[in-house]
């Protein structure tokens, strides 16, 4: 295993998700658009330690971090504020999309929906994921084959209204 830098665990613990290609891209804008040469450093030596490892380290590594990590400090960032409140939830961490994602604000997408996935014959996720995605009509109709053929099982779901969602039932803990 890799050992991490405190900055290098820092930037970790703010990263969104826990998949290796996730990941290595969010670093990889991050260098590209800071102005900040030492944080673009950090960021470049952090991405070389991660592109060794394989998705299962790497996702294992980012989940440990995003778990078990605490600032030495008072989170100062939105970045760090947002991991801090993940943190402090114990909300799982939902595999697809954010619940800020720009999907969420597409005008054609009508549907959110929460859902496991309970084979290895879906196209969408791994088995034993939960995930989020934000759907329009046609992938909403999709979902709903695919929990047909017993391939997710939706959770939750929640019409999307110029981004706000409306939950069909607010009585479920996710």
């Amino acid at each position: 295993m890799i050992t991490l830098t405190e900055d290098e665990k820092r930037m970790v613990f703010q990263l969104e998700g826990c998949h290796r290609y996730d990941a290595i891209q969010e670093i990889a804008i991050f260098c590209r658009y800071t102005h900040d040469s030492n944080k673009r450093n950090i960021a470049e030596n952090l991405l070389k330690k991660l592109r060794e490892l394989s998705e299962n380290d790497c996702r294992e590594l980012i989940c440990d971090i995003h778990k078990n990590y605490h600032l030495p400090w008072k989170a100062r960032t939105i970045g760090e504020m947002i991991a801090v409140a993940r943190q402090e939830s114990g909300a799982q961490k939902l595999e697809g999309h954010d619940i800020m994602a720009l999907e969420r604000f597409d005008p054609e997408v009508r549907h959110m929906i929460v859902f496991d996935v309970l084979s290895n014959e879906s196209s969408i996720g791994d088995k034993g994921d939960r995930m989020r995605l934000f759907l329009t009509e046609s992938g909403y109709q999709k979902a709903l084959e695919h929990q047909r053929k017993a391939f997710i099982q939706i959770l939750n779901h929640a019409k999307v209204i110029q981004g706000h969602l409306r939950y069909d039932r607010t009585d479920r803990n996710l």
